[in-house]
């Protein structure tokens, strides 16, 4: 059996609704981020206040809640790829969450996608395994929400670039030949969740927005891990700002 003939319609064995059963109920929309410096600031601003927790492999992340407009949201730091993103999103939806605002940073391929540049994927190439257990066998899945983001940057007047994407379970082994083939099926950046976050959302029929931004390249010979290095506490608010005022038009 191959990774691609994973998919199976049969009613799952391990259920998320079953090991969350008992714990406090959540607000119907969470925005997601991926950076603990994030968590740090919002600690430290205090506009978001403790709500409760989610256990992940024997720790505990805190999740924090506050208002916005009427509405009651929730934030919390999801970890690094497919497979632990999904598993959370899959315990944070069983209680109760039907909206998730994911923000996160991504790779450039291409030398016309700018530094800190925000980028809506419309497809994400699925070259990762978590997918092919959620949709049928593509080599992309789409971003249903992507025109409707499209719309709210619009309306917010916050520039923007639309692109494929490519996600990738292997951080280490985005190779020159890779990199080449994905730019050929008109991917532009490339990052480790938005394939697998998708297909959990088409697959459980949740509202998932996400959008990125450019943090290093691999348009040179070499890679540039540009702002990787860097202070990173202005974007982050930026991305913050961002997922409130799209918290406001859904």
């Amino acid at each position: 059996m191959n990774l691609i003939d994973s998919y199976d319609e049969g009613e799952e064995i391990v259920k998320a609704e079953i090991l969350t059963k008992g714990q406090k109920r959540l607000p119907k929309t969470a925005i997601v981020c991926f950076k603990k410096e994030l968590i740090d600031i919002v600690e430290n601003e205090k506009k978001f206040q403790e709500y409760s927790e989610i256990n992940v492999c024997g720790d505990k992340i805190k999740i924090y809640g506050t208002k916005i407009g009427k509405e009651e949201v929730i934030l919390y730091r999801t970890l690094v790829g497919g497979p632990a993103t999904t598993a959370m999103m899959e315990e944070i939806h069983a209680r109760g969450v039907e909206n998730f605002i994911f923000f996160g940073s991504c790779g450039e391929l291409t030398s016309d996608i700018k530094k800190g540049a925000f980028i809506i994927p419309t497809e994400a190439y699925r070259d990762e395994g978590t997918s092919y257990h959620y949709i049928p066998a593509s080599d992309f899945v789409k971003v249903k929400t992507a025109m409707k983001l499209e719309e709210i940057f619009k309306k917010k007047s916050i520039k923007y670039e639309l692109t494929k994407t490519w996600t990738t379970d292997a951080l280490y082994k985005e190779t020159i030949n890779k990199t080449k083939k994905r730019i050929e099926k008109g991917c532009k950046v490339v990052e480790m969740e938005c394939a697998s976050i998708m297909a959990v959302a088409n697959s459980r029929n949740i509202n998932v927005y996400q959008f990125l931004y450019s943090d290093d390249t691999l348009t040179g010979e070499n890679w540039d891990i540009r702002t990787l290095k860097d202070d990173r506490s202005f974007i982050l608010k930026e991305c913050l700002k961002i997922a409130i005022e799209i918290v406001k038009e859904i």
